[in-house]
């Protein structure tokens, strides 16, 4: 299968502005190559060994989005070139390109730089590293695949940081927008009683099914339908998609919830959390939230 990637020269400090624009196109996720990153963690820690190359100083940063082939991605770049005309950050290094990938191509681009790290308790691990949990480590193994979430993005990470939060045992937990299925796998990692995993994307559904499968959750409630259709509502509902779809889900949301329940939702730039935060204010109490550079993330009661 064929795919189109949109690449997007930009410095560290317009990434994220450029990633929320492809997020908002429809892309199926996004790759960040920014030097920044790397040097941060150099910094922050001494290495008894490292590859040399991650030494050498690059100041480049790109942040790539991709599409079905079908795509006609000019509306996409003309949106992205029109970043130039703000002033609220340097855009004038914009620019952009497209080029046809294979899936295969795909995932061993995602090979390249994802390895095991944790967030709180749980360590998020790719199906291809063998790897022993330590010190009471919650394992989360993850196959990417075609559907996107793999953790390393700010707004999947505060989601599973804000669920170890709250108390997940004995709790039903409805993943909404479920994606590659990491969070509601990470909810049953974390000892919630059950967990129903839902997407409009066929691709999500069959990325989870097999997210479960390889960490041994046997007959996955994974569905392709409206969550309204629900027979029992949820405890605790976890949401990663765009501040404007959470606002118009909000309703949805709230509908599956029991009184009294969480909802943690995320993929809310900065720029429109106040929007995302009047609009659930309405019928939940905000309770916590995070922030990681130009993205939120909050948590709920109703």
């Amino acid at each position: 299968m064929r795919f189109k990637q949109i690449i997007v020269n930009c410095t560290s400090q317009t990434s994220d502005a450029v990633s929320y624009i492809l997020h908002e196109a429809g892309s199926m996720g996004e790759v960040f190559e920014d030097y920044s990153n790397i040097k941060e963690v150099l910094e922050a820690k001494r290495w008894d060994y490292a590859d040399a190359s991650l030494f050498e100083a690059d100041d480049k940063c790109s942040v790539s989005g991709y599409f079905s082939i079908e795509l006609d991605e000019n509306m996409i770049i003309q949106k992205i070139m029109s970043l130039k005309s703000e002033d609220w950050a340097d855009f004038s290094t914009l620019a952009a390109h497209v080029e046809i990938i294979d899936s295969v191509e795909w995932e061993n681009e995602w090979k390249k730089y994802y390895k095991p790290f944790n967030i709180g308790k749980v360590v998020i691990v790719p199906e291809w590293i063998d790897y022993t949990p330590i010190g009471g480590d919650v394992k989360v193994t993850l196959n990417p695949g075609l559907a996107f979430g793999t953790g390393m993005h700010e707004t999947t990470s505060m989601c599973i940081s804000l669920m170890q939060r709250i108390p997940l045992a004995d709790k039903l937990v409805l993943d909404f927008g479920c994606g590659s299925g990491i969070l509601g796998i990470c909810a049953t990692a974390l000892n919630a009683k059950k967990v129903v995993f839902a997407d409009t994307d066929e691709q999500a559904v069959t990325a989870t099914e097999y997210n479960c499968k390889i960490n041994g959750i046997e007959n996955p409630c994974v569905y392709q339908k409206d969550v309204r259709e629900m027979k029992e509502p949820a405890d605790i509902v976890v949401a990663n998609i765009t501040a404007d779809v959470l606002i118009a889900v909000e309703p949805i949301i709230k509908s599956a919830l029991k009184n009294g329940g969480f909802a943690i939702i995320s993929g809310i730039i900065s720029d429109k959390k106040q929007i995302v935060i009047d609009a659930y204010s309405k019928h939940f109490t905000l309770v916590e939230s995070e922030h990681k550079n130009e993205w939120s993330a909050y948590l709920f009661k109703l």
